[in-house]
This record gives structure tokens, sequence and C-alpha cells, in this order.
């Protein structure tokens, strides 16, 4: 965790540090930072400028913002699950997106930051016009996990269905290629027609496999 010194917490009084700048200076070894969403399971992509920095340190993790303020208790047990390094975020930028797409009444934001704010559970950590980031007063006990970034670069998966479209679409390829070298390199004539033909009607069913797992890939992503 970062050591803050007197000039830091004047730079927060004065609105200068957002609330991401002070979860990237205490995200060691990693952070959780929940946010508030209208549903956990499709509703993943939170209203606020995220992975900017650290994306393998601040775990992004939505939690159901209740309709009544009355909910409190919910969100300090699902803060209290996320562990030791752990923040709740209620930024207006998320509120207005809760109030205008997902039908919470108009002022919910005020209601639940003076809900929270009376919460024996939590206290403010940073406080600003934008957003109000909270911590358990008692955290749990045990380190924040290490962080996991993966393997660089782009993860491929594969499996059966990956694997015929991968030789059914070098096998057109190569096929294709020498169509087109016949072509161009062989004299015409009757031979020439016999392979051109038989190489097309060949390419059709290498085709049509490629293009049925391509079909199956892009409906498994959903």
């Amino acid at each position: 965790m970062a050591r803050w010194g007197n000039e830091d917490f004047e730079r927060v009084r004065a609105g200068e540090v957002t609330a991401m700048d002070y979860v990237y200076a205490h995200d060691r070894p990693t952070v959780k930072l929940l946010w508030m969403s209208s549903d956990t399971l499709n509703n993943v992509t939170p209203a606020l400028p995220w992975e900017a920095r650290d994306m393998e340190r601040v775990l992004y993790e939505p939690t159901l913002a209740p309709r009544d303020a009355a909910g409190v208790p919910d969100l300090v047990k699902s803060l209290r699950a996320a562990g030791p390094n752990a923040y709740l975020l209620v930024n207006r930028g998320q509120s207005t997106y809760l109030e205008l797409s997902a039908g919470y009444p108009t002022g919910w934001d005020a209601r639940m930051r003076r809900s929270l704010s009376t919460s024996p559970d939590l206290r403010p950590v940073l406080t600003n016009d934008d957003a109000v980031l909270y911590e358990l007063k008692s955290k749990p006990p045990g380190p924040a996990p290490a962080p996991r970034p993966g393997p660089a670069g782009p993860r491929v998966t594969w499996n059966p269905v990956s694997v015929v479209g991968g030789l059914a679409a070098v096998l057109l390829l190569v096929l294709l290629t020498v169509r087109e070298l016949t072509r161009v390199g062989m004299r015409a004539g009757v031979r020439q027609l016999r392979w051109m033909q038989g190489s097309f009607w060949f390419a059709m069913p290498l085709l049509a496999v490629l293009g049925a797992v391509l079909v199956w890939r892009l409906a498994t992503m959903s």
C-alpha cells in the first residue's frame, strides 16, 4: 500500500485526486473495487474510467445496487466478502446510468451516499463532487491475493471443432493456391479444364466446413 503524506490528503480535499487515482495508489498487491450495478450477470461494464492502469492489480467487481437506501447492510456484506483490500465506489456517472437506464429513482445517488455515510461499518476514504470511496472500518483478516496477470498476448483456445476448422482452412488455402497456379501456368486444354472443375468441387466441402466452424465459434462466443 502506498504511503500518503499530508500533501496528498490536501489534494484530495481540494478535489485534485480522483477515486481511481486513490485506488491506483493503494492497489498493492491487489485491490477489489466494488461498483454499483443493476444486474451483476449482464451489466458488467462500469460507467467510470476503468482499466487505465494496473490492470493486473485492480479487480473490478459489480455489486447489486439496492433500489432502497436501506440496503446498505447488503453492500457491507459484499465488501467484507471482497477481502481485506477492497473499496466500494459510488460515482455520479454510474448513478446517472442507473437512474436513466435501469429505472432507479431520481436522487438515488444522494440518498445512497447519506445512508452509506451513517453506516457504522464504513468510512469514506475519498470524497469529491463526482464520487465517494468507502472501505470497512474493520477489515477481514489475511493478506490480499497476489496479482495474476496471465500470459502475454492474445489467448487462443482450441477444441476438436477448432482443429477441424483449422485443417479445413489450411487445405482450402493450399488447394486454391495450386488451382490458381494451374490456371496460370498450365496450357489451356481438356486436362486443365478437368483439373479446374475437379478442384472447384473438392473445395466446396472444405469451404462449407470452414463456414460452419466460423458460425459455431461466433455463436459460442456470445
